[in-house]
């Protein structure tokens, strides 16, 4: 697995570095990090030069929406896309993808707005930051360490964000949060952006891996991504939701982990949970569902490497669109 990921790496890396005279010119950035700029660039109302990012392996095992960047990058180097806006293309935390690892020493999502290159996340972070800093929408595609019964979309709630993520799919579920970060460790990169006054969003594709469904379903995104920054900053439309039937949903409660504490094998994101339902076990009994509703996050100890975690499950609950960003509404 790992000679396939560092294959990939080197074909992201050599198809940008090679780039010629195909249409439009390539920028680069920081190592793994370009900008595609367009033949005739429309004039650029926003005061963020990089009009959209599009950013895979943040966590180094994520490794399918390396497929989605380079199906995009393809599609604008054949010229079968034609875009007027300019389009930045990153790779994560290539240092980790190489060991197929969710990170080496800190998460990489957990790692941006900090002052700090202690370590390779850390120096990571600091190289991609000016990127995201001047970026006006940004898709981060992501996949979950367990298996999920959907894709999602996962980000800090905004109104300019949920915006975003509804025009670019009408049937993904939404799961946001508001009020504190979602790590006291550091910004991901979805809250950088919406920090420096872009507007920022994650996809979670599926379970971990290269897979065609998930690349599929990402290239599908990413170019309805293109599309809406594009009409954006062309006639300054702004989306307006309609027929969307997406879900929504915000946390319910989030159970800290403690020495011993194990899940059952199994257990899938988005699966559905009865209060007081066994799903493993602690050093002094059974480990119950606090709250009924739907699992995310399973976490599951099985890289020695690894620190433990601070939380093993989170619970969440449906919302609606009205009550997002309202306070009471999550249970935290």
């Amino acid at each position: 697995m790992e000679e396939t990921i560092s294959a990939v790496i080197n074909s992201f890396e050599t198809f940008f570095e090679l780039w010629g005279q195909g249409p439009g010119s390539i920028e680069k950035v920081a190592p793994l990090a370009y900008v595609w700029h367009p033949p005739k660039a429309l004039e650029n109302s926003s005061q963020k030069p990089v009009h959209l990012t599009l950013q895979a392996i943040t966590h180094g095992n994520e490794v399918g929406g390396m497929d989605v960047l380079l199906s995009t990058a393809q599609l604008l180097r054949s010229g079968i896309l034609t875009p007027s806006i300019s389009i930045g293309f990153a790779l994560g935390n290539p240092f980790a993808a190489k060991a197929n690892r969710r990170f080496l020493l800190r998460d990489l999502n957990r790692s941006f707005g900090r002052k700090t290159a202690e370590d390779d996340e850390d120096k990571r972070a600091r190289e991609l930051e000016p990127l995201l800093a001047k970026t006006a929408f940004f898709l981060d595609i992501h996949q979950t360490i367990e298996p999920t019964l959907k894709p999602f979309f996962i980000f800090p709630y905004t109104e300019a964000c949920f915006d975003f993520a509804q025009a670019l799919h009408s049937k993904i579920p939404v799961v946001t949060h508001w009020g504190s970060s979602f790590s006291k460790d550091g910004m991901c990169t979805d809250e950088y952006v919406n920090y420096k006054g872009g507007v920022g969003i994650t996809l979670e594709l599926g379970q971990k891996g290269f897979d065609t469904y998930q690349s599929g379903v990402g290239l599908q995104v990413a170019l309805e991504a293109l599309s809406f920054v594009q009409a954006k900053f062309l006639d300054g439309a702004r989306f307006q939701q309609k027929n969307n039937s997406s879900e929504i949903y915000t946390w319910k409660e989030v159970v800290a982990f403690t020495e011993g504490m194990l899940l059952d094998e199994g257990l899938v994101n988005f699966q559905e949970l009865k209060q007081g339902q066994a799903i493993g076990r602690t050093r002094s009994g059974a480990l119950a569902v606090p709250k009924e509703g739907w699992l995310l996050f399973p976490k599951y100890i099985r890289d020695p490497l690894a620190s433990p975690p601070k939380e093993i499950f989170r619970i969440m609950k449906r919302v609606k669109r009205e009550e997002l960003g309202k306070e009471g509404v999550m249970g935290i």
